[in-house]
């Protein structure tokens, strides 16, 4: 069974001990958890604003998997901030 790091990395996202690093054909974007100030879970969504106007969206294939990035965001946000 994959670990769920390997499964959000295999869509793109690779999460840091400092920031999130999430890819997509076009483009790699790179944000520091400190600089994240609103994060929210809809459905396969998991929406980011950070201190800026600046606003991403991440798409996950299934809601069980964007529930995972969620949690592990909260994680590594709470970590920067110990």
């Amino acid at each position: 069974m994959k670990s769920i790091r390997e499964e959000l990395k295999k869509h793109g996202v690779e999460l840091e001990s400092r920031y999130l690093i999430y890819k997509t054909q076009e483009k790699v974007i790179v944000i520091p958890y400190y600089h994240i100030r609103t994060l929210e879970f809809k459905g396969t969504k998991i929406v980011i604003q950070t201190g800026g106007v600046e606003r991403m969206i991440i798409d996950m294939p299934s809601e069980h998997l964007a529930s995972e990035l969620f949690n592990e965001l909260l994680l590594h946000i709470e970590r920067v901030y110990l």
